[in-house]
Parts: C-alpha cells; structure tokens; sequence
C-alpha cells in the first residue's frame, strides 16, 4: 500500500472518529436536555436551599433553617439538625423529576392532591417552593406530585420517602462533635476521682494527677467512643439538673483542640453524664440546652480509673521476629536439696518451627507462648514500687519465672536482640503479679495467660510438656483456630508440633 492511500485511509477514519464523537455528544446533551426538562424545580441546586418545612411522620410542623452553613431545627423546639438527613431531602427537592405529565388532570382532590396531600415547602434563591405529595398511582410504582402551577405530575415513589421522618430523626443525635485531629487535651472526672492527657511530642502523655505515659489505646478509643456516641432521645424541658443528677455528673469530659491560628482561643468541648433516666439510659447534656438520653451501656465503657490511663505495655513485638526464648523456673523443691533452683527452658525457631529443650513442649504450645507474650498488656497496677521482702511475698524476688525473648542475631555477628523481658509472680485469684526488669512497677495480668504461658515449673510439667513418648506418631497440629496470635503478631504463630518442634 503506497503512502497517499495510507494518508487517505487515515484521514477517513479520523472523519468516522469524529462523527462518532459528535454523534456521542449530541445524544449525551439531548438525554441531559430531556432530564433538565423532567425536573420539577428546574435547575435549582441542592446547596441553594435555605430553609424546609414539613410534617414528620409523627405528626410534628417542623421546619429547618440553614444557619452559618448548618442545619438546625428551628421548630418545632430549636436544635442541631442532623446533616446528612437534611442534606438527602435538599437533594431530594432540588433532583425532583416527574415521570409523566397528567393531561387533562382532574380536580386535585382525584389525586390526592387536595387538603390531605403532604407538602413540603422549601425556600431556595430567594424564592419559595412547594411540592405536594399525593396518593400512589393505580399502576406502577409511582405517585401522584403537584407544584402549583396547575399541572399534575407522576413521580417515582421512592424519591417521595426520603421525607419521611420523625422528629427526633432529622435531629443531631450527637452529645457531642469535635474535629478528632485536632484534639490536645483531654480532661476527664468521674465519682471519686479524674485524669488528664495531653498530646506531647503526638504522644499522649498521663499529666494529671501523676506524670507518665499514657495507654494509646485507652485515649484513642475515648475518642471514638465519643465520637460515635448518640442519642437515643432527647428531653426538650429538662427538670433541674439534681433530678437527672446533672448537678454533680457522673462522668464529665472536657475535650480542648488546636486553636485555629495563633493568639485564638482554644477550641473546648464538653459533655456532662448525669444519672439513670429509664434503667436503660442516662442524662446527658452537650453544648444544647436539650438533655440527650444516651445508652447506659456506652456509658458503662468509659474509662473512669487512673491506672485505665496509663500505660500497662509489658511486651510488644512482632511474633515473626522471635528467633528464641528461655524460660528460667524457680525450682524450690531443687533449692531444698542443695541443687541450682533455676531451671531454664530454651526454645528455638528453626525452619520446621519451633524446638524447646531440655523438655519438648506440647503441640502449639511454643508458638502460642510466642504469640500471647508479643503483645502482654496488664490488666491493672499493683504497686509503683515494692521493697524486695513485699516482692519475695508476691513471688516476684526471686521471680517464679524469668521469660525472654530474642530476635534474630545480627548477621555479622553478635548477640541477638531482647524483644521482651518479664518476670512472673504468684497467681491470685484472677490476677498474675509481674514486672518489667528496670521499671518498678509492679503490674496485675490477667489469670487467663496462664492457659497458655507457664507461671511455674509445676505448671509447666503438668501442662505445658509433649504427653507424646518416643517413637510414637506425633499429635496431629492444632487446627488454625486454635493457635491465635496477639493483637499485634504480624504473622500467624506456627503451629504443630513433634517433639518440641512447632511445625508450620
């Protein structure tokens, strides 16, 4: 094919190109043209709608003002309004379309247009709208819709529900609304006591009534506790406060953010909890006169103790950098005997998985051992510091059991890193004493790591060790929901074990 056909070939199909792209947009602007003809209100724009009124399902005259680009009801009682709830029937009035034109429409009493029809009035760019609602259509799934202009319109039912609503639901549910991110300082006093955190360096930081490092945790699921704390009723004529027991609250929260700019004040926000209203909610009382009942449950969540405050981490590693631990057992009987009272356990990561000596531990035992000390949280502090006789009393002096954990050694040599390091003491009731080398708090832990870390030699025999004898054919792995890593375990714990080795 010589050169002048290809160009005239080519200058053809960019001639088809591009009828078909006018083509294209000629349909595509008659479709939106016919749309824009299908819409009761024109082109009127869901952000131009100032004010609503309606009649709520549960028979109330409400109506709806946008104020400083909020929402807020005006009337029936004078509240925040629920944004997203407002901003869907805006959508809904400005987006109206029809489906058809009655021609030659009855009288509007036919169509359920008369006095019984449900009206919504709105106002938008100065001027005031107003959308009667009808009865459904005899066939289809379409209802009857006037404006007044005299004409009578169908309109896609579904479109018409979204003006549905009590009261209560196109008002803010929420106590409480603050910018999350831009909180520093968090003040919080409950019955007999209270704390302060503050954001310091972007970490919290204990600063009231002691000054330490705060649970992350702790503070940042307050936050979202209150953040997605709602409502489930309102009290628009509150009795006094010593009713409701609002005058001495039962938990209040102050919450200060990052003034806008340099010299502004610092924005503060503040909710007040008060008494039992139903035996299923409480009072509570935001920046709105209205006291808002809120779910006795949520309240029950709140932390309302120091020690939930503070920082309770013994251990946090990842479970896949573990390489080795050891176990050093308090062995009284031995001591009694003239022998070393330290019995010590080794485990090891090899590529099957693990492998503990001088005793092989049961199948999954190892790697669950792993996994529960990545991330060991205590429950509760026991004491910021004990002399060494209230120690021993406790089994912490000398330790019952002396746990570390180690990476992987360096490549070019040297000694391996601790992950973690923990000692246990005697078990209480439900309670584990233990401590961090270093530190001299001594920490509660929860009975339930006992199930599956040893917190004596005893234990260890009697429920840690392989029951398997030589020779005989290993116990089939634990199935998967049976080995479970730590919050913070970036990998599965390996599981299965045959003779003290963990088999992935």
């Amino acid at each position: 094919m010589n050169p002048r056909t290809t160009g005239i070939l080519f200058l053809v199909a960019a001639a088809l190109g591009l009828g078909v792209w006018l083509s294209n947009r000629h349909e595509g602007e008659k479709k939106r043209a016919e749309e824009q003809a299908k819409r009761l209100f024109g082109d009127l724009k869901p952000e131009q709608v100032d004010w609503i009124e309606l009649t709520t399902s549960d028979g109330k005259s409400a109506r709806l003002e946008r104020r400083e680009g909020a929402w807020r009801v005006v009337q029936p009682v004078d509240a925040p309004a629920d944004a997203s709830q407002v901003d869907g029937i805006a959508s809904s009035l400005a987006g109206m379309t029809s489906e058809a034109v009655i021609e030659e429409a009855q009288a509007p009493q036919v169509y359920g247009l008369g006095d019984t029809a449900r009206t919504v009035k709105f106002g938008a760019a100065g001027a005031e709208h107003a959308l009667q609602i009808g009865k459904k259509t005899p066939v289809g799934s379409d209802s009857y819709a006037a404006t007044g202009d005299g004409k009578v319109y169908t309109v896609a039912t579904f479109h018409t529900t979204g003006f549905e609503h009590a009261l209560d639901d196109l008002r803010e549910r929420r106590p409480i609304r603050f910018d999350r991110e831009s909180i520093e300082r968090i003040e919080v006093t409950w019955q007999g006591g209270g704390a302060t955190v503050a954001k310091k360096d972007g970490a919290w930081r204990l600063v009231a009534p002691i000054d330490t490092t705060a649970d992350e945790e702790t503070v940042e699921t307050l936050l979202s506790d209150l953040a997605f704390l709602r409502g489930s009723g309102f009290i628009d004529t509150p009795p006094p406060d010593a009713e409701v027991g609002l005058d001495a609250p039962q938990y209040h929260v102050v919450l200060i953010g990052k003034p806008a700019k340099p010299g502004d004040p610092a924005p503060r926000t503040e909710l007040a909890i008060g008494g039992v209203l139903d035996g299923n909610t409480r009072a509570a009382r935001g920046a709105e006169h209205s006291i808002y009942k809120i779910p006795n449950d949520r309240f029950a969540k709140l932390p309302k103790t120091v020690v939930a405050f503070r920082q309770k981490e013994l251990a946090k590693f990842a479970a896949s950098d573990a390489q080795r631990f050891e176990l050093v057992f308090d062995d009284e009987s031995a001591a009694a005997k003239g022998q070393s009272r330290a019995f010590t356990l080794t485990g090891d990561r090899k590529d099957a998985g693990w492998t503990t000596s001088p005793e092989p531990m049961a199948a999954g035992s190892a790697a669950r051992l792993v996994a529960e000390l990545a991330r060991l949280k205590a429950v509760d502090i026991a004491a910021e510091e004990m002399g060494p006789h209230e120690e021993a009393g406790i089994g912490l002096a000398p330790p019952r059991v002396a746990i570390r954990v180690f990476g992987a050694a360096p490549a070019g040599g040297g000694d391996a890193p601790v992950l973690a390091e923990v000692h246990l003491g005697n078990q209480q009731g439900e309670r584990i004493f233990a401590s961090v080398p270093g530190r001299k708090i001594v920490y509660q832990l929860d009975g339930a790591l006992a199930e599956h870390v040893p917190i004596s030699l005893d234990a260890f025999h009697n429920r840690f060790v392989s029951k398997e004898q030589p020779g005989q054919p290993a116990a089939p792995p634990p199935a998967a929901g049976d080995v479970e890593p730590g919050p913070d375990a970036s990998a599965p714990a390996d599981a299965g074990e045959q003779q003290g080795t963990d088999e992935p």
